[in-house]
């Protein structure tokens, strides 16, 4: 699967040099493209974005099988000589997440007499099919309105999902809580400084300038339908399907406000809060001096793990821009798992970012591990078994809680096309 990934990676990097050679041709000449050239460039453009989406569905196949088997082939605390340590020092040696795991409370989500009950409550044609002793077990972790919640391996692999609904949420920092109460992020808006002090002399008092960014629980919900007879097909990936409905539906919505998002009701957008970097002197064109100033509006320290999050139309614009050498500035991502380039940082197109246009902002660059994306622990299922009855379906309102913000708005700067 590996070298197929590479294949097809190769592949797209040929066509995407393919639809330079076009747009440098007429640009020699100094002219637009041909119809006959356009037409070339749609075509390559298609097939170049098919088949990055083959490749990522690979990648993601690939992802998950070798995960899969790193699990399986290292247990907890491998590697590590545990024999004749003290049961603290035991755990610490394993790691965080081990020492968590053993001395933590086990969630009632968890419990494999729950995890049994949970997947016989999707699957079962009527819960009529479940005794009294697997409805009382499914009570213990039961969320607002009767929904249960969903056993905490479903929902790693569902948040897996909605990852790969967008690119924001891969890049950002995600805080996870086990409840939806408001949560207050610190920030740090400004630093004291160190002074040289003679001997005996006095130190000065420079202290550090304190703030907070407040994080919410908003709500984004949907309703899945199930037929009957999928329900108690054995050959149907039941949990499988429920996931993949669910991120598709939910994880597109979560992106969208992640970027644009007005902050009432959802989360505020990455887009409204970054700091502003240039402002372009044309409404549909770049040039190669507003890109490196783009770039260098963002301070040093976070320009070593900055990356861009563009617009497809910005994708569109750039390939054509050259630096001062005559050399382009985009390079296509040869490898399995690493991005295209602009000036050698990573680029990643989001569905959400506006094409370039008069005031819009079809690009961003920064550090984007400063976005916070907070989530609730405890991904909720509800069967109805009811409301979809007459068409031989069973339905399962699902929600997840979740909110996001810039915690510092120097990390992220815009770029923002000419008014006029």
């Amino acid at each position: 699967m590996k070298a197929k990934i590479e294949e097809l990676r190769r592949k797209r990097a040929g066509l995407v040099e393919q639809m330079r050679g076009l747009l440098e041709a007429a640009e020699s000449e100094d002219r637009d493209l041909t119809g006959e050239e356009r037409s070339s460039f749609d075509a390559l453009e298609t097939d170049a974005k098919l088949t990055e989406e083959r490749y990522q569905r690979l990648e993601r196949a690939w992802a998950g099988e070798t995960e899969q088997r790193d699990r399986v082939a290292t247990p907890p605390g491998a590697g590590v000589d545990q024999e004749g340590l003290p049961d603290g020092v035991r755990a610490i040696t394993a790691g965080l997440q081990e020492w968590r795991k053993a001395n933590l409370e086990q969630l009632a989500q968890d419990d494999p007499e729950y995890r049994d009950a949970f997947y016989k409550m999707l699957s079962v044609r009527s819960l009529s099919q479940m005794d009294q002793a697997e409805l009382r077990v499914l009570s213990k972790a039961t969320a607002a309105a009767g929904a249960n919640l969903v056993p905490q391996e479903f929902e790693r692999q569902l948040i897996d999902s909605l990852r790969w609904m967008g690119s924001l949420r891969a890049l950002a920092t995600v805080l996870t809580t086990s409840d939806g109460g408001e949560i207050l992020v610190p920030t740090v808006t400004s630093h004291g400084t160190a002074s040289w002090i003679g001997e005996n002399a006095s130190y000065t008092d420079s202290d550090e300038a304190f703030g907070n960014v407040s994080l919410k629980a908003y709500k984004a919900g949907t309703m899945i339908r199930v037929s009957e007879e999928l329900l108690t097909d054995s050959a149907f990936d039941l949990d499988a399907y429920m996931r993949r409905e669910f991120a598709a539906r939910i994880g597109v919505l979560e992106e969208t406000a992640y970027v644009s998002g007005d902050g009432t009701g959802k989360p505020t957008g990455i887009v409204s809060q970054a700091g502003a970097g240039v402002t372009a002197t044309s409404a549909t064109a770049l040039t190669y001096d507003e890109l490196v100033d783009l770039m260098f509006s963002v301070p040093v320290q976070y320009r070593g793990r900055a990356s861009f999050l563009v617009s497809d139309g910005f994708v569109r614009t750039i390939l054509k821009l050259k630096d001062l050498d005559g050399r382009p500035v985009w390079g296509a991502g040869l490898n399995a798992g690493m991005p295209d380039t602009i000036m050698g940082r990573p680029v990643y197109p989001h569905p959400d970012m506006a094409a370039p246009a008069i005031s819009a902002v079809p690009a961003l660059f920064g550090d984007f591990s400063y976005y916070w994306i907070r989530d609730v622990n405890g991904v909720a299922f509800q069967r109805l078994n009811e409301l979809y009855a007459a068409n031989g379906q069973v339905g399962f309102r699902a929600y997840h809680r979740t909110d996001g913000k810039l915690t510092n708005t120097s990390a992220v700067k815009k770029l923002t096309m000419a008014a006029a």
